[in-house]
């Protein structure tokens, strides 16, 4: 590759690495598989840049890359080995380390639910809520039929929101059932000292 070339890539990468960033880490979720991701995807980037730096939109081609890459990873490992879940209790706990409780419950429960969707839901969700493409865009941008980025949308946020339903009311039992043991406990105190 030439130098100009080298520096094209460097300059191009430059303006647009903080979006390329937050793409890579809004389909994958685990910062670290992102990071990962990301690096894979740019180097192959890196490698076609000859081809396709003319390309009409480099951000979607290199999302479209960290796509597959993203894929390409989740085949070879366990998923669920590699990406950390942080347990609703130790959530419910953070109420009593004085953190802002609902809010970081509440961006636990939608990045759980997040994580359920397939990579190509995160990707369409992530373009069209995070960077507002529309359903045409996505069609040609991921290269699926328009009805297909539709049914990826409608299923994503249908998951994103069964779960956002559901996983407010398990914390709701859960901080009640703390609360419950609380309660009990000073009680129980109260009559152990008298």
């Amino acid at each position: 590759m030439r130098k100009s070339s080298k520096e094209e890539f460097a300059a191009w990468l430059e303006t647009r690495q903080v979006m390329l960033i937050a793409t890579a880490r809004g389909i994958c979720i685990d910062t670290q598989i992102a990071e990962d991701v990301l690096q894979e995807a740019l180097a192959d980037v890196f490698k076609r840049w000859e081809k396709i730096k003319d390309h009409e939109n480099l951000e979607a081609y290199t999302t479209r890359v960290i796509i597959s890459k993203h894929a390409d990873m989740r085949r070879k490992w366990n998923r669920k080995s590699r990406e950390s879940e942080v347990e609703l209790t130790e959530a419910l706990a953070l109420e009593y380390s004085g953190q802002d409780y609902e809010s970081v419950l509440e961006s636990m429960m939608i990045q759980q639910a997040l994580k359920s969707l397939t990579p190509m839901q995160r990707a369409v969700m992530l373009l069209h809520y995070e960077y507002g493409y529309t359903l045409k865009e996505l069609s040609r941008v991921l290269k699926i039929p328009s009805g297909t980025a539709a049914s990826h949308l409608a299923r994503g946020k249908a998951a994103v929101a069964e779960k956002a339903l559901i996983l407010p009311e398990i914390a709701r039992q859960e901080r009640a059932a703390l609360e419950y043991k609380e309660v009990h406990m000073i009680e129980t105190e109260g009559e152990v000292r008298e």
